[in-house]
């Protein structure tokens, strides 16, 4: 787990710093520079595209992943490159030919209730065709064990050229369509520097060409891609298809209400995305070596980090969470995405309390089972929201994820149990929900301060202080318990490590 910590540590705070520079865009900049109605449609022309994403990669990625061991330091790694890059391009010529075809519905959509959509479609196809090219980038840089490059890009970078754009767009030096000019542009940037990167590594060879694989080998990997392309595209359905319905259902000042409040909800999950890409590679190695006692460690650690993480987070979001609408221009407005914070957070947390549940099935032989799990994740969360978004609006959409993230996190569990013997929790995980529901009290009762940057800094520092002392004392002998530890020992000028 070492490489993991360190990898994921220095990740989470890239990420972190990111999420300054978010705040800074999302929960400012964009309200108070832009309509309601245009930060809606900024967000939907990037959540479309991402949406769409898997189904012009068709599984490109996780093939990636999967196979990287089979033909890493062989003469057959160049075959391999080319056999990826040969199907990433067959995959999005045929999505952007449907993506024409189908595009007198996808305009149908949108008329309704946000029709200026329709008039940023080849935004939407040009984001997508390039997201599908650097999701690509980033499985064979995740295969070096390298996340630190791609997250910079993406939560840094990203954010930097997205805030100067804003500031463009607010100094009256571009139109909003010259913005999202802006933001395309920073997208193709981030590609081309992870790809420069990946050939000064030679992780991408030159010289490679279309894959010589046999028919055997060609129809594993195509299968393989194939299915978990159905993963894939099920998870980013449930992860975009909200704002897709709202914006359809309800109109883009809505989706800015929604995206907005969802941001702030999203900070939960952050840690679990590090660990997720650094862990993937490794236990993918350890079911080719079938070390299963390594993956069963790993998936162990892994939530049991991710609900102590994830839960002081969450507890932060909700003893702040009237003082950060507080900060935001014409709070007025998104301050009623309240109730969409809160449901949110929680179904994230819940999601990272249930460890790498996904990550396990898809590296191990039953890959095929997380498929049809996330096919049914996906229709859940689309009929719970079609039915829901009318009745309880942007509540309703988040009441719908958060129900389908529960019901689909319970089936793995007991799936993995039963085929894999192995399960992620302890005594540790239920000390850990006790001391984050006692320090949630805590926080909820202590007095208000009139200053809003005070009591931010009031009620968190008492928080994090309390569960942090809960978790060391009660929970030993877990990762970050060790990181303390060693830190401690650095401080006294220590030799010695934590003992495991």
């Amino acid at each position: 787990m070492g490489i993991i910590i360190r990898q994921s540590a220095v990740s989470t705070m890239l990420t972190y710093f990111g999420v300054v520079i978010g705040y800074i865009n999302v929960l400012l900049l964009y309200p108070k520079y832009m309509d309601p109605e245009e930060v809606g449609l900024a967000r939907i022309i990037q959540d479309a595209a991402m949406l769409f994403v898997p189904f012009a990669q068709l599984g490109v990625a996780q093939l990636v992943v999967k196979f990287f061991p089979e033909h890493n330091s062989k003469k057959s790694y160049p075959d391999f490159v080319g056999f990826v890059f040969t199907y990433l391009i067959i995959a999005i010529l045929f999505f952007s030919g449907l993506y024409f075809v189908l595009q007198d519905e996808i305009v149908a959509y949108f008329s309704r209730q946000s029709s200026e959509v329709n008039l940023y479609l080849g935004y939407i196809l040009a984001l997508t065709i390039i997201l599908s090219v650097h999701y690509t980038l980033i499985a064979f840089s995740q295969t070096r064990l390298n996340i630190i490059l791609p997250n910079f890009l993406k939560e840094i970078l990203l954010r930097i050229s997205t805030l100067m754009g804003i500031v463009l767009y607010a100094l009256g030096l571009i139109d909003f369509t010259m913005f999202v000019n802006v933001l395309l542009g920073a997208y193709l940037l981030n590609l081309l520097i992870l790809l420069i990167y990946l050939v000064f590594k030679k992780a991408i060879p030159l010289s490679f060409l279309p894959g010589a694989f046999s028919r055997d080998q060609s129809k594993a990997m195509l299968s393989y891609s194939l299915f978990t392309f159905l993963g894939a595209s099920g998870m980013l359905i449930v992860g975009k298809v909200d704002t897709f319905m709202v914006t359809g259902m309800l109109g883009l000042t809505e989706t800015a209400i929604y995206t907005t409040a969802f941001y702030i909800a999203v900070l939960v999950e952050l840690p679990k995305r590090a660990i997720d890409q650094i862990s993937t590679p490794i236990i993918s190695n350890s079911f080719a070596k079938n070390d299963l006692v390594e993956v069963k460690s790993v998936y162990r650690k892994s939530a049991l980090n991710n609900m102590i993480i994830g839960s002081i987070i969450l507890i932060g979001i909700i003893i702040n969470l009237d003082n950060i609408f507080s900060l935001v221009p014409r709070s007025e407005i998104y301050s009623q995405g309240s109730m969409v914070v809160l449901i949110v957070g929680v179904a994230k947390l819940i999601d990272m309390s249930f460890g790498l549940n996904g990550v396990v099935l898809l590296m191990s032989k039953y890959y095929r089972s997380n498929v049809y799990f996330i096919i049914v994740l996906a229709f859940t969360t689309i009929f719970l929201n079609y039915l829901l978004i009318p009745v309880y609006g942007l509540t309703g959409a988040a009441i719908g994820s958060a129900i389908s993230f529960l019901v689909y996190n319970i089936l793995k569990f007991f799936y993995i149990l039963i085929k894999l013997g192995m399960q992620p929790f302890t005594m540790d995980n239920v000390k850990a929900l006790l001391i984050g529901v006692f320090t949630l009290f805590v926080g909820l009762a202590l007095p208000s301060l009139d200053n809003v940057f005070l009591d931010i800094i009031f009620r968190s520092s008492i928080v994090v202080i309390l569960f942090a002392l809960g978790v060391y004392f009660l929970i030993p002998r877990q990762d970050l318990h060790f990181a303390v530890d060693e830190m401690i020992n650095r401080l006294k000028g220590g030799n010695r490590g934590p003992s495991e």
